[in-house]
């Protein structure tokens, strides 16, 4: 039964069966099977059929998807503690953006792993979206992110706000942007459109290089106050001047030790930083 729950996540998550197939090793007609069994042993459609390829998940399969994560995480922590061996590890992923792991996670790591001796921490560098889906889809136990992304599968603390600066000389003719849409090049933007100006855009698709050409006075852009040098000028905004960081989990942690470390986040970093 765990490996036709295991199809369904997958079908779930990719709307392709081919996919699906070839992600878990199985021809496709195996996988439909599995999912035929489900829908039978559940007397309701899971998934209809869009076209060629598209498969998209009906509403029961989106009350189920949640629940099956949240049975699969049991078995396995079951799994990991069968027989009570005393040496037995965690491992706790934390998925962060480069803002909130740099200027965070980093500063509070040494607390963590000492407060949690037997967890082995995993904090990867990701995009905000990606940390959500994978939050959502148990790929990671946690998440933190700079602004709110909403999901019924996600419980979503904040922990700390973050100010938001014009950075850079304010004499410069030069705005350095992100390449990639995302909510702080979509903030720079509307300062740009708000205020009537047209520098000449320097690009790059990494927020480091961004702060770092900002840091060696290479032009202006928005970004955290956290990031940019004491000798570099700032002017502070009117508006949308404030970002908060955020602490995500799903509705349900699972194991017990992995609460603690959720509670010990949310109350520790609230409280410090």
């Amino acid at each position: 039964m765990f490996q036709i729950l295991r199809t369904f996540i997958s079908v779930y998550e990719t709307h392709n069966f081919t996919r699906t197939a070839d992600t878990l090793f199985l021809s496709q007609p195996t996988v439909s099977s599995q999912i035929k069994k489900l829908e039978d042993h559940l007397n309701t459609k899971l998934f209809i059929r869009n076209g060629k390829q598209e498969i998209v998940p009906t509403p029961a399969a989106e009350f189920l998807y949640p629940r099956i994560i949240k049975m699969i995480e049991e078995w396995e922590d079951v799994l990991l503690h069968i027989g009570n061996d005393p040496d037995v590890r965690e491992t706790c992923v934390i998925a962060c953006t480069k803002t909130c792991g740099i200027h965070l996670l980093a500063q509070y790591a040494p607390a963590l792993t000492e407060k949690f001796p037997m967890i082995d921490f995993h904090f990867p560098i990701l995009g905000y979206q990606e940390i959500v889906h994978g939050v959502e889809q148990a790929k990671f136990d946690f998440g933190l992110i700079e602004w709110a992304e909403r999901s019924e599968h996600l419980n979503r603390y904040l922990l700390v706000e973050d100010e938001l600066v014009v950075a850079g000389d304010s004499e410069s003719n030069y705005w350095i942007l992100n390449e990639n849409k995302n909510p702080l090049r979509e903030l720079n933007d509307r300062y740009l459109r708000r205020n009537n100006l047209s520098p000449t855009i320097i690009k790059s698709n990494s927020n480091e290089m961004i702060e770092s050409l900002i840091n060696n006075g290479a032009g202006r852009a928005i970004l955290s106050k956290r990031v940019i040098h004491d000798d570099i000028p700032f002017e502070t905004l009117d508006s949308d001047n404030f970002r908060n960081f955020y602490f995500l989990t799903r509705e349900e942690i699972i194991p017990d030790l992995l609460q603690d470390v959720a509670l010990f986040i949310r109350e520790s970093l609230t409280d410090t930083l």
